[in-house]
């Protein structure tokens, strides 16, 4: 990839993250890059496609980093408390991008396109992952509801960061993914539906 194209990359994703999509134009992309407005339509056909190679970057990065993070842990809960432990470390890091995708969904929702696709698809990975760690603990049904369960408290923990609450926020979604897990153990080892 050439370094102009990667360039206006890492500035929109900067730019996205903080700023939203809508809010931040081309023209300014382009200028905080250093790249040429016409070099920049030459790499992208629209707005719209940048977004897009931001989305597809941001996923494979961020899929690559929580899974060395993890992995490092040994344990169905171990490698789960990494999770929250990693998104805590991605969220105070200068410049995070973690906001990307929930920002992807919020903005672009109102007809189905690739960049929802994108979105979309790194939620369903998100959620996989963790249904593969809980599957040490669970069968795959209850692993993938309890997975769909903790994605939502990873990304709530994700909103209360951004509109200010940042005092303990991974712990408490950790704290409550904990207890989900217990109350999903207890009650396979009784025979109960939850």
């Amino acid at each position: 990839m050439s370094v102009k194209k990667q360039a206006l990359i890492d500035t929109a994703a900067r730019l996205f993250a903080t700023e939203g999509y809508h809010a931040v134009g081309v023209d300014r992309i382009a200028e905080e890059s250093g790249v040429a407005k016409m070099t920049m339509y030459n790499h992208f056909s629209s707005k719209e496609s940048l977004v897009v190679e931001v989305l597809l970057q941001s996923m494979e990065q961020a899929q690559q980093s929580l899974e060395q993070w993890v992995m490092k842990k040994s344990g169905a809960m171990q490698r789960l408390q990494a999770v929250f432990a990693w998104q805590a470390r991605m969220l105070k890091a200068p410049g995070h991008q973690s906001t990307l995708f929930i920002g992807a969904i919020s903005e672009y929702h109102a007809d189905r396109n690739e960049i929802i696709d994108i979105a979309t698809t790194q939620k369903q990975r998100l959620r996989g992952f963790i249904a593969d760690l809980l599957a040490e603990l669970f069968d795959n049904e209850t692993a993938a509801r309890l997975a769909r369960q903790i994605v939502m408290l990873l990304d709530g923990a994700i909103i209360a960061r951004q509109v200010g609450d940042t005092k303990a926020i991974e712990e408490d979604a950790w704290q409550a993914t904990q207890r989900l897990v217990a109350l999903e153990l207890a009650s396979s080892k009784l025979n109960i539906t939850v």
